[in-house]
């Protein structure tokens, strides 16, 4: 009877372990066997992550960034300083193609008009989605083929707290090729 114990404490010690947010993965049990991660094998080697989080909500040293679908057809400005874009439809937003720097300029070389304004693309706003990321201060705190993106970069937003209605701006793992 004592020999169980041991046998059911390395058991249970087995099953509760699951990779970190942001490591490779195949299948979603690669990630969690509890089933509380997610899978996503459209990232290069697979991305460990947790869907529809919150402030706060995400394990260890990750963080909540939401995502909307830019539409690329319908160009957008973004006032970085005012926050305020120009051109989308009530029920979207005006997401920026580059990141904002801290100053609150476009990061991206041509792409800030003489007004201080960004390029960008309208998104749906029902097109958000919410999932946990790996979060990083710069590319070597990614693995292989990543690099450390800043939120307002190709429609990654931080996800808005009751004190700060657009959301601390955060750095998170993605896949290399996007908009930096």
């Amino acid at each position: 009877m004592l020999r169980a114990v041991p046998l059911v404490a390395v058991l249970a010690a087995a099953i509760g372990c699951g990779h970190n947010i942001g490591d490779p993965c195949q299948t979603n049990v690669d990630c969690s066997p509890a089933g509380d991660r997610y899978c996503d094998t459209g990232s290069l080697g697979g991305y460990c992550t947790q869907e529809n989080c919150d402030v706060n909500s995400c394990p260890g040293n990750s963080v909540c960034i939401r995502f909307f679908t830019a539409l690329a057809n319908e160009k957008c400005t973004f006032n970085p300083v005012t926050r305020l874009s120009s051109m989308c439809r009530s029920d979207e937003r005006c997401v920026t193609d580059h990141a904002i720097t801290n100053d609150g300029k476009c990061a991206g070389p041509d792409d800030t008009a003489p007004d201080g304004t960004c390029n960008g693309h309208c998104a749906p706003n029902s097109s958000e989605h919410r999932w946990c990321q790996a979060r990083c201060s710069n590319d070597g705190d990614c693995r292989g083929g990543y690099m450390c993106r800043q939120t307002g970069t190709a429609g990654a937003e931080p996800v808005p707290t009751f004190d700060m209605s657009l959301g601390d701006p955060a750095k998170f793992c993605a896949p290399t090729g996007l908009s930096s």
